[in-house]
């Protein structure tokens, strides 16, 4: 079986899709209303449910679709809206945007209808999935999952909320952000006691915990319930969790600096990684990828890249679509093909401005758009194949043309963006000059919050604290004998950003002076180190969110302008 997984960097399945969609006999909402289902619709969401369980999407597709339209045309609403849902379901699992989002737009009249809590359930997983595939939108798609979430209240059945559950830990996993453990520790609960959970469950239940505890940096514990995930993943013949358990080992053995094992792992992630979806096989190629280069392999590392590239674009998938164009333009400026780097550099740049912006109607456009290229590039082609006579000439002075025209492009674009990254340095400098000038003293005193940031800041500034690389809210909070909810909330008011980002702030502000001064000299591995970075990788993430640039090209503009 191809598990559904909803989308995001390290996403799980969504246990929905084939544990949960048939309904009873009878079924009830949260209010006093009973739906009584038709033996006719009671047999046809056993037959989908059980053509998704085995994979046959198409076939899901071909007995729903009609079986919509016949339930529309009769005003048989109940019908139409679970044909409908499987339809969805069947397009996410082939990756099929447009048609999910068809679908849903013919449901939409029909969602004022009462409707069983099961129909709720698949409707906000199969809108939290979208959200995340086609614009990572991961406020919208937690909003959705949260909605699915509270109308499990009113079934029996734990599957479904398991589902939910796990799809919620993955967002806060994404983010990083421990508050997901709630979450996490719900969805073991609920399938560790339940005895007729199956071992596919728990092996989903124990990566959510797992996830949990490795953005805490527990990786004790979390290798234990990896080990557990591995072991009912293996009873269950759960294949498509293989690639993602073994990634996540890799992961754990690197921050532990055990290279050769988190090198075994990996392989191990990339021998499975036919049976995961998109998002997560173009991630296991990314992590990998960071992984060799880190370790001094660059051939290696673009390879990974390439082929993360590669699967996103062929199925569509845009989850880790920018970080891979991100890294291929910074190894391909290393290796001096500052052409080739511009390339991977302006559609960086492109999707930088346009993932979280672009709304679903220009999304459409977009496509509507390529489509519209591509046809008028196919009647192009055939009216030069008419012209017999000239055909070598047209096509030789056709590809020059194109010639010319990407390579003065490609050439605009490197000079545009060489020109961006001098500016950017150099506002960068002077940030840094009136920086030095500037006083961090509070003047607010009574507000015993500003009193807290206050004393935060002279640790951070003075103490130099961000230099220990196990700083953490806990930490800061025993540090300064207080709560670390408190510590979030005075950064949040008087920094206006998260701990995370805050922290990186002070390393990357010293980075860049560091750089500034000693250009010729810096060795980044070393600086990370200092800084207190778990690596190279992570330090050039921080550094290009803050900055918008790698650190070797900082350098590199660094010394061109002195």
């Amino acid at each position: 079986m191809k598990a559904f997984l909803y989308t995001t960097i390290l996403t799980l399945l969504s246990l929905t899709a084939a544990l949960s969609c048939s309904a009873d006999k009878t079924v009830h909402s949260d209010t006093t209303s009973e739906y009584t289902v038709s033996e006719h619709l009671d047999s046809l969401i056993t037959s989908l449910n059980h053509l998704i369980y085995i994979g046959e999407h198409d076939s899901v597709i071909f007995k729903a679709r009609p079986t919509m339209e016949d339930a529309l045309r009769d005003h048989d609403t109940l019908t139409a809206v679970y044909a409908g849902l499987f339809m969805a379901q069947s397009y996410l699992f082939l990756e099929d945007m447009d048609s999910v989002k068809y679908c849903t737009d013919r449901l939409s009249p029909l969602l004022d209808y009462p409707l069983p809590p099961n129909a709720h359930i698949m409707l906000s997983n199969i809108l939290g999935s979208y959200s995340l595939r086609t614009s990572l939108d991961y406020s919208k798609a937690l909003n959705h999952y949260i909605e699915g979430l509270s109308w499990t209240e009113h079934e029996e059945r734990i599957n479904n909320r398991i589902a939910l559950l796990s799809n919620i830990v993955n967002i806060f996993y994404v983010q990083k952000s421990p508050e997901g453990m709630k979450f996490a520790e719900e969805a073991y609960r609920l399938a560790m006691n339940d005895p007729g959970a199956s071992g596919y469950i728990k092996s989903g239940a124990n990566i959510t915990m797992a996830q949990m505890l490795f953005v805490q940096h527990n990786y004790e514990e979390a290798l234990t319930y990896l080990e557990n995930a591995g072991l009912y993943a293996e009873q269950s013949k759960s294949m498509s969790f293989y690639a993602f358990i073994n990634s996540m080992f890799a992961q754990i053995w690197q921050n532990r600096k055990d290279l050769a094992n988190a090198d075994t792992y990996y392989r191990k992630a990339v021998e499975y990684i036919g049976y995961a979806d998109p998002g997560t096989a173009s991630q296991i190629y990314l992590l990998y990828g960071d992984f060799l280069s880190d370790t001094g392999d660059k051939t290696g590392a673009a390879d990974m890249y390439r082929k993360g590239l590669d699967i996103s674009e062929t199925s569509g998938n845009i989850e880790y679509r920018q970080d891979l164009l991100g890294r291929i333009a910074a190894l391909t400026y290393e290796a001096g093909k500052y052409s080739e780097s511009a390339g991977y550099s302006v559609r960086y740049i492109y999707y930088s401005d346009s993932i979280n912006s672009i709304r679903e109607a220009e999304f459409q456009s977009m496509i509507t758009s390529r489509q519209q290229t591509e046809a008028e590039n196919m009647l192009m082609a055939k009216e030069l194949e008419r012209q017999k006579a000239n055909e070598r000439f047209l096509k030789l002075l056709f590809i020059l043309i194109i010639v010319i025209i990407l390579a003065g492009f490609v050439l605009m674009m490197f000079q545009r963006q060489r020109k961006m990254y001098r500016e950017l340095v150099k506002k960068h400098q002077e940030y840094l000059s009136k920086l030095d000038r500037k006083s961090s003293a509070g003047t607010d005193k009574d507000n015993s919050r500003r009193e807290l940031f206050d004393r935060i800041e002279d640790l951070m500034r003075n103490g130099k604290i961000y230099h220990r690389n196990n700083i953490s809210r806990e930490m800061l909070a025993e540090q300064l004998d207080t709560n670390q909810n408190y510590i979030s909330k005075a950064i949040n008011t008087y920094a206006g950003m998260s701990f995370n980002r805050y922290v990186d702030s002070f390393r990357i502000e010293e980075a860049t002076r560091q750089i500034s001064q000693s250009p010729d000299n810096i060795l980044f591995k070393q600086l990370a180190d200092d800084l207190g970075y778990n690596s190279v990788t992570v330090f050039s993430k921080a550094f290009l969110r803050e900055i918008g640039c790698s650190p070797s090209i900082y350098r590199k503009e660094i010394l061109n302008s002195k």
